[in-house]
């Protein structure tokens, strides 16, 4: 059975990306763990604090999950397996443990509606678990909800060696859903389509064949750009990036990168490339 793992800080973009993992949970009869992080503030651990100061934060926490448990088991009709995981430490470290623990088919983390991709991750933990985590990221942004997926974009750079796209975890996703898939390759204004990117896009069309794949080959001087306006005309239920090598998402480091995930109002799946 493959898991689905919900870290939540009870706010309202985390508890959306929850329920948009539980009813995936439910489409693909996933087990769905509940996951929430108490910081212990640096400041505090560094001094002497009465014993019962740890308990009443796992008391907050628990009340809280519990709730959180009562309704999950409510929307999804007791359907699929949920369990629920609280500790007290650094939200990036204990996600790292409890994905090494479970092997997710994912992580599901929200982010906050009105912003640019690279201002919701900037000074949060999304943008360290996008990095560090070595399962995929599934990004929500708030107020999306799951719906059927039938179209799967997938964002590469066809001038890189794509022998070291996860080809496996790709092919995974699609088969799950059966869905279609579209590859995207963004090139500057001042480049052509060229021989190493045909001879790649050959290669990833061989090796994914069997989802029968259609090439978009886009022109740009703004990548992100340039993908935003694309997901807006193409109806793409989910769209895969690389945060590294392949890195069309790798450009959300800059200021110049607008990827406006709310505005395409999609989830962002991210995955590592194979290590060398």
């Amino acid at each position: 059975m493959k898991t689905i793992i919900a870290p939540t800080d009870f706010s309202g973009s985390s508890l959306n990306a929850v329920n948009y993992a539980a009813d995936l949970a439910v489409s693909i009869n996933a087990k769905l763990v509940l996951f929430h992080a108490i910081p212990f503030p640096i400041a505090i651990s560094e001094i002497s604090v009465p014993g019962d100061f740890v308990d009443d934060l796992m008391d907050i926490g628990q009340r809280d999950m519990d709730d959180l448990l009562r309704k999950l088991e409510n929307r999804t009709r007791g359907k699929i397996i949920i369990t629920t995981d609280i500790k007290i430490g650094t939200v990036e470290q204990e996600i790292e443990m409890v994905c090494a623990k479970e092997r997710p088919l994912a992580v599901v983390l929200g982010i906050r509606s009105g912003k640019s991709l690279e201002r919701a991750l900037m000074g949060s933990s999304t943008f360290h678990i996008m990095n560090h985590v070595a399962f995929p990221t599934l990004i929500i942004p708030e107020h999306v909800s799951y719906n059927e997926i039938k179209n799967i974009g997938l964002a590469c750079d066809l001038k890189m060696n794509n022998e070291k796209l996860p080809v496996e975890r790709i092919t995974e996703w699609l088969a799950l859903f059966n869905a279609r898939l579209e590859i995207i390759n963004v090139s500057s204004r001042d480049q052509d389509f060229d021989g190493k990117q045909t001879t790649e896009s050959i290669s990833l069309q061989t090796r994914l064949q069997a989802f029968k794949p259609r090439f978009h080959f886009l022109c740009g001087e703004n990548i992100a750009e340039e993908l935003n306006e694309f997901v807006r005309t193409h109806p793409l239920d989910l769209l895969i990036v690389f945060p590294r090598k392949h890195g069309v998402f790798s450009l959300f480091h800059k200021k110049k990168s607008k990827f406006i995930v709310s505005h395409s109002q999609m989830p962002i799946l991210s995955i590592h490339d194979i290590k060398s």
